[in-house]
């Protein structure tokens, strides 16, 4: 038996439109919208425009209080995006800058980093969407079989 991935992440908002916008900025398309029987609003987004759906978003929530799931815990931590390299992370660092949203870092997930000591090496950059769902976008994350060497050296 393989191991699993993520397929789709689904999201509460309170509104689908607002959220479109913000994904709109990753490159985001919306792939259909529909109504629950019990009357909630849902969209599908393929992030990768290969699949139908990356993420569903479901327009019966609330924003985060705190303003930032990574701070203060309510249901998700965040949502982790990996691309090719650090110049990409970079680029899109000022792609989210430049439409006005405020990112974090960009940063090593390690202790090389100032980060956990058991992270993965990733470099990584994090920013909000506008209920205060925190994604990171990352490059270098090290495989489980990186890891165990990596510790294995470290002893």
């Amino acid at each position: 038996m393989s191991g699993l991935s993520i397929g789709h992440i689904g999201i509460h908002v309170p509104s689908i439109d607002e959220e479109l916008k913000f994904l709109d900025v990753l490159g985001a398309k919306l792939t259909a919208t529909d109504t629950m029987k019990n009357g909630v609003k849902v969209a599908f987004i393929s992030l990768d425009g290969t699949r139908h759906h990356t993420i569903a978003l479901f327009e019966d929530g609330q924003k985060i209080p705190s303003g930032n799931s990574r701070t203060k815990g309510t249901g998700i931590h965040h949502i982790a995006i990996p691309v090719e390299s650090r110049d990409i992370v970079l680029r899109w660092q000022r792609i989210l800058e430049n439409n006005g949203i405020k990112v974090t870092g960009p940063s090593i997930q390690g202790p090389d980093g100032g980060g956990l000591s058991n992270g993965s090496g990733s470099y990584s950059i994090f920013f909000q969407d506008p209920n205060g769902i925190c994604f990171e976008i990352y490059t270098g994350a090290m495989s489980v079989s990186e890891f165990k060497a990596n510790k294995k050296a470290d002893r």
